[in-house]
């Protein structure tokens, strides 16, 4: 049943994009990262980057994508902002839109769906989708779950393991299960406005 899948999203695509969809799945997700594998490591980060700018629907000139991350042949719903980054073993869901904004660190596993089930009805009764919108300079620790809708503010933490099920406030350090405000970065506030 997952190759049945696989085939008929490759259909809905061109065959440029399927090129480079296959190009992803069979080689680029694979490839190593972090500097410990010195050349490999930044060749295999080149590589990535090359492939996902031909598939995401916009991206910084610098971004990067971690081993491992699998969009679900929706790259064409994912806008990377200046020097974001997308964590390894990443997991995105959903027919909705992920937009990160610049200066994105993230941890490994994190998983963003950008779809859910409707529970109205009796019975499965399809789903429906919202898009997920990260802000600049956030950090998002390991193993944590953004669920669809979600916006994040800039200047936020989300702590490891949290699952975000609303909105994060600009300059927020939330955590847990669901994902509560800690604290407010009050630091981040009083440098950003004495900026202006």
């Amino acid at each position: 049943m997952p190759l049945f899948n696989l085939l008929k999203k490759i259909r809905e695509k061109s065959l440029k994009q399927t090129l480079f969809y296959l190009l992803y799945y069979i080689v680029a997700i694979r490839l190593p990262y972090g500097d410990r594998w010195m050349f490999i490591g930044r060749w295999s980060h080149q590589f990535r980057t090359f492939v996902c700018r031909r598939l995401f629907h916009k991206t910084g000139k610098v971004f990067g994508i971690g081993k491992g991350v699998d969009f679900h042949m929706h790259g064409n719903l994912i806008t990377m902002g200046e020097c974001a980054n997308i964590g390894n073993h990443a997991w995105i869901r959903g027919n909705g839109r992920l937009i990160l904004g610049d200066h994105i660190m993230m941890g490994e596993f994190p998983l963003i769906y950008t779809q859910d089930h409707k529970v109205d009805g009796i019975g499965y009764d399809g789903t429906y989708s919202k898009d997920v919108v990260i802000g600049s300079h956030v950090w998002i620790g390991g193993r944590v779950t953004i669920l669809k809708g979600v916006t994040i503010g800039d200047n936020s933490i989300v702590g490891a393991g949290s699952v975000v099920t609303k909105d994060v406030p600009e300059n927020a350090i939330v955590a847990g299960n669901p994902a509560k405000v800690i604290k407010i970065r009050a630091e981040v506030s009083e440098s950003a406005a004495d900026l202006h």
